[in-house]
């Protein structure tokens, strides 16, 4: 039978996923594809890591959203932070 996976679970996955095309995609010089031998293929692979990246980055704040929605940022309007001085010695 097939378990039941509720959306937070497929989000989950869907990282998982996406860190490991991310992974490998920087594992590539392992197999021999160097920039220097496949500078066009190169251009491509980078710009898709970063795509695969930014993707990454918002299931993670979709994740955040569905989990804790009222504890995405660690500050509330109502913190506020201590001005630390620089000191020249």
């Amino acid at each position: 039978m097939i378990e039941f996976d509720n959306k937070i679970t497929r989000l989950q996955k869907r990282l998982k996923g996406l860190g490991r095309a991310i992974a490998g995609l920087d594992e590539l010089y392992l197999y021999g594809v160097y920039p220097q031998n496949y500078p066009n293929l190169s251009l491509v692979i980078e710009e898709a890591k970063d795509h695969l990246k930014q993707a990454a980055k918002d299931t993670k704040v979709e994740i955040t959203e569905l989990e804790e929605p009222h504890t995405k940022y660690d500050l509330t309007e109502k913190d506020t932070l201590e001005v630390i001085q620089d000191h020249d010695e």
